[in-house]
Order: C-alpha cells, then sequence, then structure tokens
C-alpha cells in the first residue's frame, strides 16, 4: 500500500525540503500573471463515484465546499462495480460522438415526475433501467494487470495475503469501503446531502443571467416494488462542475468494417460489443471469434479457454504498441491468433446462421464456422452532458480556430485543457485526466482544482495557458504522462503555491510492501 507524506511547514526551512523536487521560483507575484476566479467558488457537482470520482469528492469536501456528486449506477465503483446486467447493445454503425455514451433525456419541463411500465414506448422497465445506468464492462473473472500496492486508495488497504493480481471483486470491495470511510458509499446518502446515486447527468451549461454559475440537468431513476420504474427530472446551480471520470469504458465503438452492420443486424444476439461479455458458461461448446488484441480481447480470449469449443483472436499484425505486445503475450497457447478482418461477407439464403458466415482477412484467407463474434474494439470519449463543448468535425489532431474550443472531437482523446485538468478557456470547469491508482495523480490533481478554487493555488492568465498548451498534436503524450513524472509535476506545483499561501507540504507518494 502506499502512502502520500504531508508536512506542516512553520517556517521557511520548508524550502530545504523541496529542493529534490526542484521547486519553481516566482519572482513576479503580479496578479495580472493569473488567472482570477469570476466568482467565489462553493458549491462543486462532481459527475462520477469511480474511484477517481470519489476521490475528487472527499478532496473537495475536506476543503470546505460544498460538493455534490452525481453517479448513474447505484453503488460506487465505476469499472470495478461488477453485475451481471449488461448495457443496452452498441449502436451498429456507431451514434454520433455527441450521444455515443448515451442520449440525454430532458423533458420540455422541469422539474418532472414520470412513471415508466413495461409496454410504455415499446420499451422494458428492465431495458429503461439499463439505458439510464449503462452497467460496468467488467467480466465476472476479471482480473486486474497491476499489483494491489499500486491499485489502493487513500488509507484503504488489502486483506493480509492479497495475490499480486487481484479479482475485479477485491477491487470493488476495496472501493465501496474507501467509499464509506469518508460517507460517501450509496447506504450514505440519507445522512447527507452529497450522494446522489441512480442520477445520470443529462446537461451542464452556462445559462444567460445565473450569475455566472453552472446549470446542471439530472435524471434520476427509482426502481419501485410494483415492477415501474420512476424517473424524475430536475435541475441545480453549482459554481464549479467536475467531471470526475476519464470516459473509458462507456461509449463502446464499433469499427467501420465492411459488412459488419448486416451480420449486427441480421445475428443481434452474437455479434455484440464486449462490454456485454460476462461469463464464459454463456458460450460452452461455441466457436467464438473476437475482435482486438487489446487486454480486453486478450483476457476474454482466455477466460473462455476450458468453455468454448474454439477461441479465435484477430488482431491488426501492423500493431506495436507495448500494451498490446505485452497483452498479446499473456494469450494461452490453444487461443487461434489471425490477422485483421477486413470485411464480413453479406449474409444469404444460403448462410441460415453465422456460422456459415465468411470473413476475409487482410491477407486475402476467407474464414468462416463462428458462432458468436466478441468485438473488443474499445471505447471512445463521450461526454453527452456537454454537448456544447463537443465538435465531431474536427478529426484526428487537427487544431482549426474554432468559436468554443472543444473538449472532445472524434471521441480519440481530450483537448483545450490545462495540464492541471481545468478547461483553459473557464476554469471552473474541470475534467479529471487521470487515473485513480497508481502514484495518485487524481487525488494530486484533485488537491489542485481544491486549492485553485480556494484561492490558494494560482493558474496563469487563459492567455497564457493557451500558450503554453502543447496543441492537438501532442495532447494526448501530454495528457497522458507516465505516471512518476506527473505526479512530481503537480507536487512542484503544489509545493510551490503552499510555500506562497501556507499549508500542508505535500510530498510524493511512496509504495510500500
Amino acid at each position: 500500500m502506499f502512502s502520500l507524506t504531508i508536512l506542516l511547514i512553520p517556517s521557511l526551512f520548508a524550502t530545504t525540503a523541496l529542493s529534490s523536487q526542484l521547486p519553481l521560483k516566482l519572482e513576479n507575484t503580479s496578479d495580472d500573471l493569473y488567472y482570477r476566479l469570476p466568482n467565489e467558488i462553493r458549491r462543486v457537482a462532481v459527475i462520477g463515484a469511480g474511484a477517481t470520482g470519489l476521490q475528487i469528492t472527499a478532496t473537495l469536501v475536506d476543503h470546505g465546499f460544498e460538493a455534490r456528486m452525481f453517479e448513474r449506477a447505484p453503488n460506487p465503483g465505476g469499472v470495478w462495480h461488477y453485475t451481471e446486467k449488461v448495457p443496452v447493445p452498441a449502436s451498429f454503425p456507431n451514434d454520433p460522438i455527441e450521444t455515443m455514451a448515451y442520449v440525454p433525456d430532458i423533458p420540455n419541463r422541469l422539474p418532472s415526475t414520470r412513471i415508466y411500465e413495461d409496454g410504455d414506448e415499446g420499451r422494458t422497465v428492465d431495458w429503461r433501467l439499463r439505458e439510464h445506468w449503462s452497467p460496468s464492462p467488467a467480466w465476472r473473472n476479471m482480473m486486474t494487470t497491476q499489483p494491489y500496492q499500486i491499485m489502493s486508495l487513500p488509507d484503504t488497504g488489502y486483506p493480509k495475503n492479497t495475490p499480486w493480481k487481484l479479482h475485479q471483486l477485491d477491487v470493488n470491495r476495496h472501493v465501496r469501503q474507501y467509499a464509506s470511510s469518508v460517507g460517501l458509499n450509496a447506504n450514505d446518502g440519507d445522512h447527507t446531502n452529497i450522494t446522489s446515486y441512480w442520477t445520470r447527468v443529462e446537461r451542464v451549461e452556462k445559462i444567460p443571467g445565473t450569475a455566472r454559475r453552472w446549470t446542471v440537468t439530472l435524471r434520476k431513476v427509482t426502481p419501485l416494488r410494483d415492477g415501474k420504474l420512476e424517473v424524475a427530472w430536475w435541475q441545480e446551480q453549482f459554481d464549479a462542475v467536475v467531471v470526475g471520470y476519464r470516459s473509458d469504458c462507456e461509449a463502446a465503438w464499433v469499427p467501420p468494417i465492411r459488412g459488419l452492420d448486416g451480420w449486427a443486424s441480421t445475428w443481434p444476439n452474437f455479434v455484440f460489443h464486449s462490454r456485454q461479455y460476462r461469463s464464459p458458461q454463456d458460450f460452452a461448446n461455441k466457436n467464438v471469434l473476437i475482435l482486438g488484441g487489446g487486454l480486453s480481447g486478450v483476457g476474454i480470449a482466455n477466460d473462455l479457454i476450458g468453455h468454448a469449443t474454439s477461441v479465435t483472436l484477430s488482431a491488426r499484425e501492423s500493431a506495436s504498441r507495448p500494451i498490446i505486445a505485452a497483452a498479446r503475450g499473456g494469450l494461452q497457447s490453444n487461443v487461434t491468433l489471425i490477422g485483421e478482418v477486413t470485411q464480413f461477407h453479406e449474409p444469404s439464403a444460403l448462410h441460415a446462421n453465422l456460422r456459415d458466415g465468411v470473413l476475409t482477412l487482410a491477407n486475402g484467407t476467407l474464414v468462416s464456422g463462428f458462432d458468436t463474434v466478441i468485438l473488443a474494439t474499445g471505447f471512445r470519449k463521450s461526454l453527452p452532458f456537454l454537448v456544447d463543448y463537443h465538435n465531431s468535425t474536427i478529426k484526428g489532431r487537427d487544431d482549426p480556430e474554432t468559436i468554443v474550443a472543444p473538449i472532445v472531437t472524434d471521441g480519440t482523446h481530450l483537448r483545450s485543457l490545462h495540464w492541471t485538468g481545468h478547461y483553459i478557456d473557464d476554469p471552473t470547469l474541470f475534467v479529471c485526466t487521470e487515473g485513480p491508482w497508481r502514484d495518485r495523480v487524481a487525488y494530486l490533481q484533485a488537491l489542485g482544482a481544491a486549492r485553485v478554487w480556494s484561492g490558494k493555488a494560482r493558474l496563469p492568465t487563459i492567455e497564457q495557458m493557451w500558450k503554453t498548451y502543447p496543441g492537438a498534436a501532442h495532447v494526448l503524450q501530454e495528457l497522458s504522462l507516465i505516471g512518476r513524472i506527473k505526479s512530481r509535476l503537480f507536487v512542484t506545483w503544489l509545493n510551490n503555491e503552499i510555500l506562497e499561501f501556507g499549508g500542508p507540504l505535500v510530498i510524493p507518494p511512496s509504495f510500500d510492501e
């Protein structure tokens, strides 16, 4: 487990403690060099109750903010909240990036309440619940790829004799234990006004005449005992908003492979995205094809061994990312590895079932004989509640001038963010770009947001932040620096601000057995 040491600074002697962290010298303290908040920040909305959102909310509460945490699931955990329920099927082809994660549902009149029952508008209550919730893509036997010493939350340990690799249930229990320790678990809701589970954020916007505050439109579902579903909509006002998750595992991405849409339409129960995979027992005596050679593809392929009749993994032969190479290195020997699929041939009357369907590989080889196709093809970043900050007309790393600087473009990355996570054009909007585990960068990022909004840390002016912004050509590397480097960058900045304004000195986290 790691620890984050905090030391009080009684005098300038503490400056020497920072010498190994290369503190920056602030020779000019003119207010003109720094961003000025438009108004006092007191009330903050946090979206998401995964390991990251929980840390951010707890940090804000510790710093005296009136925080409200919204989570569309019934419990905390994010991707580690395993459930047998599966998300609604992914769209073939993909929905637009703006609504790839979900389509916001806002009635004309707010607040509003409605009761749904099976059959209303052609939907079941179960479908409405899963569409609202979007259950985690974790599968029953999923294991971590990192040791438990790294995957630890503040002041929350794992039991003795915990194995090096963790089962997803171990991580889930760990996250919920942390949530309880800081009063943010689902069963703490009756005692605080902080958490709101089963609540999806439909829109975040600044409306003229609201004193520069953010208006957040919310949608909460409540399953009723009679099998019906109550849905309530309302709005709340906030001084600042935090996107407390990285949106890495919500918007399922379907590759534009010729003929794939036709297969999904013809055999919808047998061609699906990996986020719907749960258990290998469901594929007993089946010939399974998995598209995608990343961590999920390899993990699911290995999980199926011993249950499926055969497991075949299709991956691009040109892929050279180290993480993919490492994942493939973990493939069990009885998984068949083939090249990239370039075409799904159109089903015909001769193809009564999927096993008769024919695929073409990149080298021209024709293959067939599969009962199920699982698309472990990843996700795209989509933040439907920030519709004003999407611009899907911008592709790849193009960086044209726009009236509103977008945060999401083609879904491959987030942009227009300062390295701290603040949206450059309006730092009262904050997007967490870091994972919750390694080197506690997410916690340090939360600490930075809390100190900036409380006036105890400074950001450069908006103009200066844009001058130092790396641009879309480098934003991926800039926002995904190695954890240890990014951790020290945050610590150096925070401690220089602490030397100016006072407070506890933070030194980099260390890992202990």
